[in-house]
């Protein structure tokens, strides 16, 4: 079956790749044509400037590409279906981002700022435990959270994150009846009810590290590439076939995006896309129970996504910050760092905490 197997995923790598190809260009002339561009943050670095109207939303040509072929020649309950659904379920979350920014822009209101945001605000009113706790959270939300680009404000994004993230846990640990983590020399660890708040708390650090580190041309689509080929050839060994197939489906629909988006990028992911991505990382990890080895598989992600909160954490409590911009790799460029420098040396430590977490999950 190696072989064949092999011969498998290349059949559907070719098969995501192809459709991929022949849909990005007339995605680009669609956005082009309807104004749909990304605005660029006042607080971004200068040189972004020029990425002011670059068309976006790109993410949802690469999942289009990868969900039509999973249904048509690779449908498999837990090793396709779960994560496909998963990612659909961030990605809806992605465009309703995506649309809001670009409604925004255009002098509409978006729907959720204009439909929800005074729903969630009569509820925050009043003195009981309830209306503190929500207030607290949307207190921190906001001090962790990006500036406010969009419709969807940061405790709003985080519920609809939470929703979802309570789906995966809930799956896993009622339906598919997971308990474990997996530890490499020491294998699977049941840890009871500890496993869905595990799982939980992963899957949103995951989808947000992600979303936060698509912030340069080429770097966030390139890292998920790169992790991506890691749960492919693990999939393969471990011998999750679908799998394996479905990780070669999403390479090979990544590939024509990034043609687009290394510098200077002719599209972007927008929030659909690295929201998919996001949650596709995290529901292999857990699929797999290689939960573990995602911390290093996923370490250049992790680290990027976690400098944002933790800047904006201890600038609420000192007044200092601990980069001179966040995500780390905006510090790099406020240092004088070129853009397609910092992508290429994330790429390159991207592909040795790849090989790390390879190696890991195989102990």
């Amino acid at each position: 079956m190696g072989t064949v197997g092999l011969l498998l995923d290349l059949i559907y790598l070719f098969l995501g790749f192809i459709i991929s190809l022949v849909l990005y260009p007339f995605w680009i002339n669609f956005v082009y044509k309807f104004n749909l561009g990304e605005s660029v943050r006042g607080d971004s670095p200068k040189t972004h400037r020029r990425k002011e109207g670059t068309p976006t939303m790109g993410g949802l040509v690469f999942v289009f590409s990868v969900a039509l072929v999973s249904f048509i020649f690779n449908r498999s309950r837990t090793q396709t279906l779960f994560p496909l659904f998963v990612a659909t379920l961030a990605g809806f979350l992605g465009i309703l981002e995506d649309f809001t920014k670009v409604y925004k822009k255009s002098g509409l209101p978006g729907f959720l700022e204009y439909h929800l945001a005074g729903l969630f605000k009569k509820r925050s009113k009043g003195t009981g435990i309830f209306s503190r706790i929500f207030n607290s959270f949307k207190e921190f939300s906001r001090k962790v959270g990006s500036s406010e680009s969009s419709g969807i404000q940061t405790y709003q994004k985080f519920i609809f994150q939470g929703i979802i993230a309570g789906f995966v846990s809930y799956w896993a640990y009622f339906k598919l009846g997971w308990d474990y983590i997996w530890f490499p020399l020491i294998g699977d660890v049941h840890v009871g009810f500890l496993y869905p708040i595990i799982i939980f708390i992963l899957f949103i650090t995951i989808l947000n590290s992600v979303a936060f580190t698509d912030g340069l041309d080429g770097l966030a689509g390139g890292l998920s590439l790169i992790s991506l080929i890691t749960f492919w050839v693990l999939s393969r060994v471990l011998e999750f076939n679908s799998l394996a197939s479905f990780c070669a489906t999403f390479v090979g629909a990544l590939i024509p995006f990034m043609y687009f988006n290394v510098f200077p990028a002719r599209i972007f992911m927008g929030n659909v896309g690295s929201h998919a991505l996001g949650a596709i990382l995290a529901v292999l990890s857990v699929v797999l129970h290689r939960e573990v080895a995602f911390l290093f598989i996923g370490a250049v992600f992790l680290v990027d996504g976690i400098s944002s909160p933790l800047q904006q954490l201890i600038y609420a409590k000192t007044k200092k910050r601990l980069f001179r911009m966040a995500p780390l790799h905006h510090h790099f460029e406020m240092l004088g760092w070129p853009e397609t420098k910092i992508t290429l040396r994330f790429y390159l430590f991207g592909i040795f905490f790849a090989f790390a977490g390879l190696f890991v999950a195989l102990l």
